[in-house]
């Protein structure tokens, strides 16, 4: 097959899954914020994987231009991007993001254009959700910010990955820079239609056999054939990510607030799994919690769900809500994950108690 033309929304975590499709002989163009692209128009995207003791293993790096679809080169655009030379799109912004006027507007186009979706937000979108065929997905809404926007997108045409694979910029200022704390694999769903599957193998197959100075490159790109893999992160979020954060909107990191209380994160996790199952997921989709236990103890950040909250951000991505309101739409009340909850309801109220 030729190569593809890639459609990647955001630059922040999107960068990490824009170059290895890139390096693996494809076409990508990211849309980003104008800041971000002079950044990596001026000095390329650096990607660093870093080892235990936080200093770099291996780096993978691409050049930079802004302009139309180019061979060898991370091409960047805004929001008017001409989506005809296109095959696949892939969304890598936070969920709320997808509310401005905007990018609600491309989402849309995007949505008519009849193009294949992959979602590489830990919120997973509606329109994929409603593929489960497990519960009315409208009593999902007060969890996302962009709902509206959602239903734009065909749940026909969407597949989403369980993005375990965790990355941060180190400085904000160097928005071409990012930082793999975590080198796990995007396992993607299947998509419905075969022509869409098989662009989402061929990107699988390439993205593996890339190897830099003859050796293979973590963080793949997987062709999973199970519908329910993207749910296997959820346990995950809920034990590790949501708890980050305190009463008092004061954060710890992943590794300290799953180790802390190993059995009460446990307790959750197993709780969570149980949300999952209800959903349809069998045994061979989720993570047992000893293997995320261990992984959790190099995760020495905080989440960015608990950094957003601490920072006063406006809205953040619900995931804690969305699995909430999953679980009783499947008939299953947690008080643990309601607790959790409402925490983080009572924390992003603070700010715009504050403001008005």
């Amino acid at each position: 097959m030729s190569k593809m033309n890639i459609l990647m929304l955001g630059a922040a975590y999107g960068l990490l899954p824009a170059v290895r499709i890139l390096l693996a002989g494809h076409r990508v163009t990211v849309v980003c914020r104008a800041s971000e692209q002079s950044s990596i128009a001026s000095d390329g995207a650096q990607i660093s994987f870093l080892k235990r003791d936080g200093t770099p293993n291996t780096t993978m790096s691409a050049p930079g231009t802004i302009g139309t679809v180019k061979d060898n080169a991370l091409c960047l655009a805004g929001v008017d991007v001409d989506l005809s030379p296109f095959d696949m799109v892939f969304l890598a912004m936070s969920e709320p993001q997808y509310a401005s006027e905007d990018v609600a507007g491309l989402v849309r186009r995007i949505g008519a254009s009849g193009l294949p979706v992959v979602s590489l937000m830990n919120a997973l979108p509606p329109p994929f959700l409603a593929r489960l065929n497990a519960f009315d997905t409208v009593q999902l809404r007060p969890a996302y910010t962009a709902w509206s926007v959602w239903q734009h997108l065909d749940p026909a045409l969407i597949s989403a990955a369980s993005p375990d694979a965790q990355a941060v910029r180190m400085d904000p200022e160097r928005t071409n820079e990012l930082s793999v704390t975590l080198a796990s694999n995007f396992k993607v769903a299947p998509f419905e239609q075969a022509a869409h599957q098989e662009l989402l193998e061929t990107l699988s197959r390439d993205v593996s056999a890339y190897r830099q100075d003859g050796r293979p490159l973590p963080v793949r790109l997987l062709a999973h054939d199970a519908l329910h893999v993207p749910m296997a992160k959820w346990p995950m979020l809920m034990a590790g990510n949501c708890r980050c954060v305190g009463p008092d909107g004061s954060i710890v990191s992943i590794a300290e607030a799953v180790g802390a209380d190993p059995e009460a994160s446990q307790r959750i996790y197993d709780q969570t799994l149980e949300v999952v199952r209800a959903a349809g997921a069998g045994d061979g989709d989720i993570v047992p919690f000893s293997h995320y236990a261990r992984a959790a103890r190099g995760l020495v950040r905080p989440s960015s769900f608990a950094r957003a909250i601490a920072a006063g951000a406006p809205n953040i991505e619900r995931v804690d809500k969305i699995i909430q309101l999953s679980g009783r739409a499947l008939g299953q009340t947690i008080p643990e994950i309601d607790r959790i909850v409402a925490q983080v309801d009572v924390l992003m109220a603070r700010p715009l108690a504050a403001s008005a």
